[in-house]
């Protein structure tokens, strides 16, 4: 109930002041420790920090995807956790799409 009240509160959790940003594999990485962690769950980046002290697995658990893409972790502990809801106040953006190169062809429009 704590992190429900926090949510509802209209205090910044996305360190973004609401702005919505495509994230990089390389900005995703910078952001790795426990007061600033930033985790990937299909596609949709969020900043987890201030949901440290609320997680159920605790700290540890939510550092193990710090910085990184933590879909597969979450599906192998807990797919059917409604993550959107929860999250929503702490969704920093997407990931940004890399480009796709063919094998030996340029691409061209």
């Amino acid at each position: 109930m704590d992190w429900i009240r926090l949510t509802k509160s209209g205090k910044d959790l996305t360190g973004l002041k609401g702005r919505l940003i495509e994230v990089t594999e390389e900005e995703l990485k910078k952001h790795n420790r426990k007061d600033d962690c930033w985790i990937c769950i299909r596609g949709f980046v969020y900043n987890v920090s201030p949901y440290m002290e609320y997680h159920p697995g605790g700290e540890d658990e939510l550092m193990r995807a710090a910085g990184s893409d933590g879909t597969d972790l979450f599906d192998q502990v807990h797919r059917w956790v409604n993550y959107e809801s929860m999250l929503k106040e702490c969704l920093v953006g997407r990931m940004a799409v890399k480009p796709t190169v063919l094998k030996g062809k340029p691409w061209h429009l």
